[in-house]
């Protein structure tokens, strides 16, 4: 039987190994609920200046986002997020690892890597690509797990990364080993070297 490939992920030379149910993933599943209460709670701040107020940043960033071609859009979603600060879910949470959303990371003016590609992910949503274009993904990367965001840009996926901060075709980046990918339709082991360092990662997904 033959395998499916992920058009997003097989310029990372990734298959699918192993299709998933969205809410086997529990982590992903968790902050897509989270997300969507964000969203339907959100009101004006009594500073709505938009550097202060993520209501009012949101709103002024989307409708930018929508008058820009989806290159114009990846290239500013990417180079706004990764203006923010980098530091572990430790510092800022106090937990091993946490998946914050937009405006978690936000309000707390930075996150790592997986806050990065999320708050890429869901701008990129409210701005109109669909889920289909996007994908969340996690990388293997010298023995480490690392997290990027992948966006179908002209017929081809490019990469949203905070480490390599311009937005990248995956082919670029062959330091990247691709271990499972997330969307809104659907989440997918894949079948690309696993090294030991991601296999804690791998099993976070599900709790």
């Amino acid at each position: 039987m033959a395998v499916a490939v992920d058009p997003l992920t097989e310029a990372f030379g990734a298959r699918v190994v192993m299709p998933l149910d969205v809410k086997n993933a529990s982590r992903w599943d968790d902050v897509l609920r989270r997300q969507e209460a964000s969203a339907a709670a959100r009101a004006p701040c009594a500073d709505p200046a938009a550097d202060k107020c993520f209501a009012t940043f949101w709103a002024q960033t989307v409708a930018e986002l929508k008058t820009l071609s989806r290159d114009g859009q990846v290239r500013r979603v990417n180079d706004l997020v990764n203006r923010m600060g980098y530091w572990s879910d430790w510092d800022v949470y106090r937990k091993a690892d946490y998946w914050a959303t937009p405006e978690e990371t936000f309000e707390k003016m930075g996150g790592d890597c997986e806050d990065f590609a999320l708050f890429k992910y869901f701008l990129l949503r409210a701005a109109g690509v669909p889920a289909e274009d996007l994908r969340m993904t996690l990388v293997a990367s010298d023995d480490q797990a690392h997290m990027v965001a992948l966006v179908m840009v002209d017929g081809a996926p490019v990469v949203m990364d905070c480490v390599v901060l311009r937005a990248t075709p995956p082919a670029e980046l062959r330091q990247y080993q691709a271990v499972y990918s997330l969307s809104e339709t659907g989440a997918w082991f894949l079948a690309a070297s696993r090294p030991a360092g991601v296999q804690t990662a791998m099993t976070d997904l599900a709790h």
